[in-house]
């Protein structure tokens, strides 16, 4: 059930905040947009999901219109569009659209809309209920929709043409559309005073996907299937480190992959405080129990170690996420068909990334749109005060103006 308020009668939501359309009435909101009074920062709750060392300490609340108020702050205009619509049979839910009205593109709004009004549900708990919903392709295991807690990300993919999807009761706002690039840029990259070291970083992370991804399944197709490729010297002292191991390179590599997995869910379950001093503690436990056993290869303590310190160093959850299936998929494909399993998987994989899309928009744009103008300030961060722009999101009036 949905229902959008009138446009021609704005809404009093609470004593501090009118909702509507805002550039339908500019008379009634420009003052109050122009003239941001300064929110209390001891209301805002800081989590600890995206360590920031430079960059806002605002995130975002459980309370819909309070998360308003902080972009209202951010940006000052008379041209931020906000929308409401409810959703929900049974207990209706507040959801809030937000964006640039002079900068998103209609077309992309629209969809946006119409997806909000194809949602059944009797309530909504969480944003990711919204999420599931209105996602182009619900069986990929990539996201297409971002999601975030902060509001100077919110306020960033607003100049960009995107919109921001707010719903009351949850803390996690949805960025569409969203490409893949975008879920693997994080505020540090603007934050950053040196541009070079910035762009270091960003192209590290870059590395470090792959890692994540296809390091466990490598390992299982040269050692299994191709050892002839490795170095010889490096392959003596793998050999040599494997001596005594009663179990077969594949299954030695589920086993620590498993128990990796393992070590992740113990440290989110348990309580912050003794949580990660168990965890390590249990590790290395296990590890020079695994060595002086041989159960295990010194080799792949490297690989499993450098796999799951890699897979990290991903902002976006989901993406973290879909990385760890990923890489059992191709431990899976290399275990039976060596390196042609594994180029043929890798293969697969960027198949499905370049049909993907999010709201029209191609998952692996601008790469896949050959915007090369673009591809600098997607990969790396360019040396300029101004901000990036592209036409990724097909914007009405792309910005140019001083910022990240």
């Amino acid at each position: 059930m949905f229902n959008f308020w009138k446009r021609s009668h704005p809404q009093r939501i609470n004593n501090d905040t009118t909702f509507h359309k805002l550039e339908e009435h500019p008379e009634n909101v420009s003052q109050e947009a122009t003239s941001p009074q300064r929110l209390p920062v001891v209301s805002t709750i800081v989590r600890d999901s995206s360590q920031l060392l430079r960059g806002s300490k605002l995130r975002f609340t459980e309370d819909g219109h309070y998360n308003l108020d902080l972009i209202k702050n951010l940006i000052p205009t008379p041209e931020l569009v906000a929308e409401t619509i409810s959703l929900g049979s049974l207990a209706p839910k507040e959801v809030l659209l937000i964006y640039l009205g002079n900068i998103a593109n209609p077309g992309i709004i629209a969809e946006i809309k119409q997806r909000l009004r194809t949602i059944k549900a009797r309530t909504l708990y969480e944003s990711s209920y919204i999420q599931r919903n209105i996602e182009d392709s619900t069986l990929s295991p990539f996201p297409q929709v971002e999601v975030s807690e902060r509001p100077d990300v919110a306020v960033s993919a607003l100049f960009q043409g995107r919109a921001v999807i707010l719903l009351d009761g949850s803390p996690d706002v949805l960025l569409a559309p969203s490409t893949f690039f975008d879920l693997m840029d994080t505020p540090d990259d603007v934050s950053s005073r040196w541009f070079f070291a910035a762009s270091f970083f960003k192209l590290a992370r870059y590395i470090m996907l792959l890692l994540a991804g296809c390091l466990p399944g490598f390992y299982i197709a040269l050692l299994s299937y191709n050892p002839e490729m490795i170095p010889t010297r490096l392959l003596l002292l793998i050999l040599d480190s494997r001596e005594g191991t009663p179990f077969p390179v594949y299954f030695e590599v589920f086993l620590m992959m498993g128990i990796s997995e393992a070590f992740r869910m113990m440290l989110i379950r348990m309580p912050s405080l003794m949580g990660s001093s168990i965890a390590l503690f249990s590790g290395i436990t296990l590890l020079i129990a695994g060595l002086f056993t041989n159960t295990i290869g010194g080799g792949l303590v490297i690989v499993v170690t450098l796999t799951v310190m890699s897979s990290f160093a991903i902002p976006d959850y989901d993406l973290r996420t879909a990385i760890r299936m990923i890489q059992f998929l191709t431990m899976i494909v290399s275990s039976f068909l060596g390196l042609f399993g594994f180029a043929l998987a890798f293969f697969l994989i960027c198949i499905h990334l370049s049909t993907l899309k999010s709201f029209g928009i191609p998952y692996m744009a601008p790469l896949a749109t050959m915007e090369v103008s673009a591809w600098g300030h997607t990969l790396l961060r360019e040396n300029s005060e101004e901000m990036p722009i592209d036409d990724t999101y097909k914007p009405q009036n792309p910005l140019k103006g001083k910022g990240g």
